[in-house]
């Protein structure tokens, strides 16, 4: 098929938002639901905000409300999220709702699916040194395949169906985190509220070592092919090392940096990040499970050698529930967006500390149910990869 290609200013319309005066009481927290980028979590849909405006906020701002069935599309900060609203919803300046001119010639499924599959392209577009802009002329000029309506509805369909046996798979890997925090607060308790009254000691009673690690002098120029590791924040998510995008240094780097040298079932916690941005990399935790001094890090990361007799996997569980995760960003000290957790704050964590015993047990419970986590991450790679390849197909003319 012969493709036609249309720029995307030539078939939508445009509306932008903006943010009542924080200073007005009388123009916050009433019936209308406002979107900023911290409500484009994951997924294509908007069910939900975190705030709310009085039409008085609507009224005396910016702000625009956007019917239900509308494509949103940042173009400050999370660029290339797209989600269509399934509320009517008030937007700020940072979101952009967009129309569809004609709807007999252009399906607002497949425009949304379009710019889902088009994510990467858009966000390499922004321009900022700290936070990543794009214009309504760049979003204007992006080119879309125009194929007959009926195709466009087609496409949609199947990319729908596809997504959702993806959704499913991934539903499916966050029962069991779900599962898990559930046991650990049956078990256990809120560990920041501690309603159980369990003794609590600070993080630095229960470690030998609480040290962050440095950037050696010149930066990505030691930077080797294959070397010790060098793990950065990108590499240390919630429960989880991710070497995808790892650094390496040579031994004698590694050498000079000792004190900050990982060894085998450390605990690991990002340092630095935004703490109003989606996966922000502010207060991540993960165990390390490479050899003894078989990894160093950087200043983003702080390691944390927890004492024999503790139990370090039930630590972790404390670090990454939602309650606790919460607690750390509380904390942290910086601007208005980046922020950053000090050694001191780190070392005074309060720790809940029931008996070893039942630790132990919540950690037997945790192996079994991480045990059946590999297969359903193998089919949802799989799932991936074959949304992919229909996103492809789909909008080259070949699906």
């Amino acid at each position: 098929m012969s493709l036609v290609f249309k720029e995307l200013g030539e078939l939508v319309d445009f509306k932008g938002g903006g943010t009542p005066s924080r200073n007005v009481e009388e123009y916050w927290g009433n019936s209308i639901p406002w979107a900023t980028v911290k409500d484009l979590n994951e997924g294509i849909t908007l069910t939900e905000t975190q705030e709310f405006i009085s039409e008085l906020g609507l009224k005396n701002s910016a702000s625009n409300l956007i019917a239900k069935g509308t494509i949103i599309i940042p173009t400050r900060m999370a660029l290339g999220k797209v989600v269509i609203s399934e509320i009517d919803v008030a937007i700020n300046q940072d979101l952009k709702a967009v129309f569809v001119k004609d709807k007999e010639t252009l399906d607002v499924k497949y425009l949304l699916r379009f710019l889902e599959s088009n994510k990467e392209n858009i966000a390499s577009m922004g321009k900022g040194a700290t936070v990543k802009g794009i214009t309504l002329d760049q979003l204007k000029a992006i080119k879309i395949p125009l194929q007959p309506l009926a195709e466009q509805r087609r496409i949609a369909s199947i990319l729908d169906q596809a997504d959702e046996l993806r959704q499913k798979r991934q539903q499916a890997i966050e029962k069991l985190d779900q599962l898990l925090q559930a046991t650990f607060i049956d078990m256990f308790g809120d560990p920041v509220s501690n309603p159980k009254g369990w003794d609590i000691r600070k993080l630095s009673d229960l470690s030998t070592k609480i040290h962050s690690g440095n950037t050696p002098k010149g930066g990505s120029e030691n930077y080797v092919d294959k070397g010790i590791i060098f793990l950065r924040s990108q590499n240390v998510w919630k429960n989880k090392v991710i070497l995808d995008d790892v650094a390496y240094i040579d031994a004698a780097t590694h050498a000079k940096m000792i004190k900050s040298s990982v060894k085998h079932e450390d605990l690991l916690m990002t340092k630095t990040g935004r703490i109003n941005t989606e996966n922000s990399s502010l207060g991540r935790a993960a165990i390390y499970l490479g050899e003894d001094d078989s990894a160093n890090i950087n200043g983003h990361v702080y390691l944390i050698r927890i004492k024999e007799g503790f139990n370090k996997y039930f630590i972790l569980r404390i670090l990454t529930l939602p309650n606790y995760y919460e607690y750390i960003r509380s904390i942290c000290v910086g601007g208005i967006d980046k922020r950053q957790l000090n050694k001191e704050h780190l070392e005074n964590f309060p720790i809940i500390q029931p008996p070893i015993e039942l630790q132990n047990k919540f950690s037997d419970i945790v192996k079994v149910i991480e045990s059946q986590k590999p297969k359903l991450i193998e089919q949802l790679a799989l799932q991936e990869n074959l949304f992919k390849t229909l996103q492809n197909k789909a909008f080259s003319g070949t699906l």
